[in-house]
């Protein structure tokens, strides 16, 4: 059996020592228990932001879908332009706070002519606002990237808000 030479065994005692030290030494034990607690805090503080953000641009999608839609309830043409057109200028009035925030906003109308034609496969639907007593669609859709980044460490780099309201057009 070989014997350590002294420096060794020294080194082996202060290293015992400092152990013995840092187990009866409290100091610093706030600061870990800190850092290892704020992270998921963190964490869920900022997922709680960007779920309340996305709620806010969904409920903002379906009050300009509502208000877009009641364009296609009346045979009223408007002043300027097409009923289509201005269901997209109502829908942009609702949703133009997110295009400054990278969103791009996507209206489109659809006449199915009546409601049997909805969902009918191989039926092709006309563009425009149809004629009294058609049925029309309004198809709105908002992409946009999330608010704070989480979104995208699942997998989703952009997020997908839509709606489509059947409205039928008054009676004549």
């Amino acid at each position: 059996m070989t014997e350590r030479p002294d420096g060794a065994r020294g080194a082996w005692r202060r290293i015992a020592d400092f152990v013995r030290r840092g187990r009866a030494d409290e100091r610093g034990v706030s600061t870990i228990e800190f850092a290892l607690a704020s992270v998921p805090i963190f964490l869920l503080m900022i997922g709680t932001i960007e779920i309340a953000l996305d709620m806010t641009v969904d409920v903002t999608l379906q009050m300009a879908a509502q208000a877009a839609s009641r364009t296609g309830l009346t045979m009223a043409e408007p002043q300027s332009g097409t009923r289509e057109a201005q269901a997209e200028q109502i829908a942009l009035q609702y949703l133009g706070m997110w295009r400054n925030v990278g969103a791009t906003v996507t209206v489109t109308q659809l006449d199915y002519g009546s409601f049997n034609n909805v969902g009918t496969p191989g039926y092709v639907p006309g563009n425009g606002a149809g004629n009294c007593g058609d049925v029309e669609s309004y198809n709105i859709q908002v992409v946009m990237p999330g608010f704070t980044g989480i979104a995208a460490w699942f997998g989703m780099p952009t997020l997908t808000f839509q709606r489509k309201f059947l409205v039928q057009n008054e009676a004549c």
